[in-house]
């Protein structure tokens, strides 16, 4: 590790060096959105973003001050906080309601659409908060956009990372363009909230998670900046339409909001595409980004709602990308606004079917791209490889030149994992940890007062393999299998029962079934499970292992062909002890033991 000396000496010789798209359109330059917006602001409702000309973003406490004057300028808008970061920062939503519904009860009462703006989950990555703030001033103060309260709600959180915010630099991000200082992606843990949603470990996440599960947002639009190649896009985005999520959001997302934000946002001259993350069955289509809950996406998406992945292109000017996140927050508003009723209707008939999922019901959890795709057009940019005196080899320098590529779009999905909801599962009460995760997913259950013992359907977990370095602060069970078995078990008085058939049973299942992609084994929830607590000594245990071998000729054959056809194990005498001692009664038998059992009766 260079010294810190060391380091400061050769930042102060190298000056940063944005990087420059080769693809910025006439409408990318003119911004008309953000120059009508700016153009109707009085000047001291500017952003430090505006007085800059988009060279700067301005601190967390700029972007609070500005929320916290909106409110004082309407009687429509109010700030609120809902908790703190890792480093005592406030965290705050920002609620706009035509009705004053300012809390969740108050706002089902209006049965209007609530819309979440979320901003600065990665804090270096800016262009959102600054638009946001634009937008919602553009609602609240020259009323362009007024007319939109009387269908629906709004939510803003004016900066979701405010640590990572205010960790600022010139250097956070060689692959952003701007602006001159910006913040850092991940808190002040070093974890990264964007992986964070469901194992929830960070304060930030806690509070999220408190809001979002007591409001229920029919749409979140989670704002990001992307790295990678240049290309003619101002923006990518994804979302869930398929089996992931609940059919009728599914439904409304593809055939309403969707077609709608693509056409409104071509309208204005943007160049929006899908965010690609992987290849088709065929390794040549292009497969569209589907989440597991750990994302934004697909926690949504788990809790039957909406939610769009906006990624900027961070080769764009930083005033292209505000401009990008402006126009696709106002589109959205609109399109929810004209479809309100039926966004709102999508939400609570998803939250009606999983509230009847019966036990032996089917619950897809995890599926991967289908075979058949679409047409589409990748709107690239021509490339050439250079010859590189720092790595030897050759290096990619894009050009102006466009390239418009035919491609197949996959945005389907086949089962990957799917399983049988039971009733319920049971939650012994001494995995306390794991028990007040659940309730803060908005998750009910129902206490057993007195201790149980009877068989369960649970799982023993085989064979694990553990990641060697850490993951978002977890050592994650990288590999294993999960056998259904049904044993006895006792459990204490003050387990939980959890039933399947409610709002939040996927989210559940994704944390109980441990072969679903986020679940709390591979987390690590349970990692000393695995762990061995009593051992023998062999001039104890080999008199005992001699006589079981005597008595139980099946296990004798077993054994003597585990030695025959095991060189290493033959020649290895505490092996040859530790497999018999395990198929002693003195092995601990809640070893390998997965304590969450599955129940089909109260």
């Amino acid at each position: 590790m260079l010294p810190v000396l060391v380091l400061a000496f050769q930042t102060a010789l190298v000056p940063a060096m944005p990087p420059q798209s080769q693809a910025e359109t006439p409408a990318m330059r003119a911004a008309a959105s953000l120059a009508a917006s700016t153009a109707a602001a009085p000047a001291h409702r500017r952003t430090q973003a505006e007085t800059s000309r988009f060279q700067e973003t301005g601190s967390y406490q700029e972007a609070i001050d500005f929320y916290r004057a909106l409110a004082k300028s309407s009687p429509y808008a109010r700030l609120e906080q809902i908790g703190a970061t890792g480093e005592g920062r406030p965290l705050y939503v920002f609620i706009v309601s035509r009705d004053k519904a300012f809390t969740p009860t108050a706002a089902r009462k209006t049965n209007k659409p609530v819309v979440l703006l979320q901003n600065g989950i990665h804090a270096g990555e800016n262009g959102g908060k600054d638009a946001a703030m634009m937008l919602l001033r553009d609602i609240l103060v020259s009323k362009k956009h007024a007319a939109w309260l009387d269908h629906v709600i709004l939510l803003s959180i004016p900066v979701f990372n405010p640590d990572g915010h205010e960790h600022t630099s010139a250097y956070n991000r060689i692959n952003e363009n701007g602006p001159a200082r910006m913040g850092f992606r991940v808190n002040a843990r070093r974890l990264n909230l964007n992986r964070d949603y469901l194992k929830a470990d960070t304060p930030e996440m806690r509070a999220w998670l408190r809001l979002y599960t007591a409001w229920l947002p029919e749409l979140l639009i989670d704002n990001h900046v992307t790295d990678g190649s240049d290309n003619q896009y101002d923006v990518t985005i994804a979302t869930h339409t398929e089996q992931d999520i609940a059919a009728p959001v599914g439904a409304w997302v593809k055939n309403q909001y969707l077609p709608g934000l693509l056409s409104g946002l071509e309208a204005l001259g943007h160049i929006p595409g899908f965010y690609i993350e992987g290849r088709g069955r065929d390794g040549q289509s292009l497969a569209v980004m589907t989440a597991s809950p750990r994302y934004s996406t697909g926690y949504a998406a788990a809790q039957n709602r909406a939610a769009l992945l906006v990624e900027t292109h961070s080769l764009k000017s930083f005033q292209t990308r505000v401009w990008s996140h402006y126009d696709i927050m106002a589109v959205s508003i609109q399109t929810v606004a004209a479809n309100a009723a039926a966004a709102r209707q999508a939400a609570l008939e998803s939250d009606r079917l999983q509230s009847a999922v019966r036990p032996g019901d089917k619950v897809f959890l995890e599926g991967s791209p289908a075979a058949q795709g679409e047409p589409y057009t990748q709107r690239l940019l021509e490339a050439e490889q250079i010859p590189s005196p720092v790595n030897g080899a050759t290096v990619t320098r894009y050009t102006a030149q466009l390239r418009n590529q035919p491609a197949t779009l996959v945005r389907g999905l086949v089962e990957k994992t799917a399983l049988a909801a039971p009733l319920g599962y049971i939650v012994p009460c001494q995995w306390n940890e794991l028990i007040d995760l659940l309730r803060l997913h908005g998750v009910q259950m129902e206490p057993i007062p007195h201790s149980k013992e009877a068989e369960f359907d649970t799982y023993r977990i085989e064979n694990p393999r553990f990641a060697p370095l850490p993951f978002e602060g977890r050592f994650q069970v990288s590999a294993f299998q999960a056998k259904p078995v049904r044993e006895a078990r006792l459990l204490p008085a003050g387990s939980v029962f959890i039933p399947t058939a409610q709002r939040a049973g996927k989210v559940v299942m994704h944390l109980l079934e441990p072969d679903a992609p986020d679940s709390a084994v591979r987390w690590g929830f349970f990692q000393s499970i695995f762990e061995q607590k009593e051992y023998f000594s062999d001039y104890v245990f080999e008199p005992y292992a001699r006589e079981m071998l005597k008595q139980n000729s099946n296990l004798r054959t077993e054994f003597e062909a585990k030695v025959a056809g095991d060189a290493a194990f033959a020649k290895n005498p505490r092996a040859r002890m530790m497999w018999l001692y395990q198929r002693s009664p003195y092995f601990e038998l809640d070893k390998d033991a997965y304590p969450v059992v599955k129940t089909d009766a109260r």
